[in-house]
């Protein structure tokens, strides 16, 4: 542990707080409990052009001040940093309140439904198993978690569309058009993977998503493949 914390002291002395890797495309904080996988996390990132983790964080306290400090596009997270789960998901919809700018993606260690459900309506962007990631996987996450998009793991849409799909009363006209987009969606595509597929603009595929979100009445996008689903759409 000391040599962590001589390893961060230098890593400040000659880089003021907030403004490392300025010119960085997409800047990460990791934070996890286990130094290992956080040196690992690195590793795997930083091979990724452009990308540049600007801190690393094993408590809730030291997550909220790299965030608070550094501001950064993406914060990679497994919400156990202690005893409480709990914690984490607050922390969670902390910074997504105070830090709009910064998107979160959860790595987490179980498909428990309660911590999953809970990590997208207090914030998260993303949700993945630790044990499914692959290096790849991980690096083009990171970038669609930083430009809005929601990234759903192995298990994880089948939980949200079991657990928040509840959507009793909802309308159902969606086009033939806005189906295709939801369910390209429910794999796991991006806006620019969605678009290739149906041969139609990025701007059109997030025009549809927002038409579709509104009948639906979902906040995300999460939400919106779990209520189509509810509703018989998928």
């Amino acid at each position: 542990m000391r040599y962590l914390q001589l390893m961060d002291n230098e890593a400040r002395n000659d880089v003021p707080l907030g403004r490392r890797m300025p010119n960085a495309k997409t800047r990460v904080v990791v934070a996890d409990r286990n130094v290992i996988f956080r040196v690992g996390l690195r590793a795997v990132l930083e091979r990724s052009t452009g990308v540049a983790v600007i801190a690393e964080a094993a408590t809730y306290e030291a997550v909220l001040d790299a965030v608070d400090e550094h501001g950064p596009d993406v914060l990679v997270i497994d919400l156990d940093l202690g005893d409480d789960t709990t914690k984490g998901l607050h922390l969670c919809e902390e910074i997504s309140n105070r830090f709009a700018d910064t998107k979160i993606l959860v790595l987490g260690t179980t498909l428990a439904e309660i911590i999953v459900v809970e990590a997208f309506r207090r914030g998260a962007l993303g949700y993945l198993l630790k044990d499914d990631i692959r290096a790849d996987d991980l690096q083009r996450t990171v970038k669609q978690i930083q430009e809005g998009e929601t990234v759903m793991g192995k298990g994880v849409a089948s939980i949200l569309m079991r657990s928040l799909g509840n959507g009793h009363g909802a309308p159902k006209h969606l086009s033939d058009r806005e189906l295709d987009v939801i369910k390209s969606l429910a794999l796991g595509l991006s806006n620019k993977e969605i678009a290739s597929k149906l041969f139609i603009s990025e701007s059109t595929v997030k025009f549809h998503l927002q038409n579709a979100s509104t009948k639906l009445h979902a906040k995300n996008r999460a939400e919106l493949v779990a209520k189509a689903s509810a509703n018989g759409l998928l």
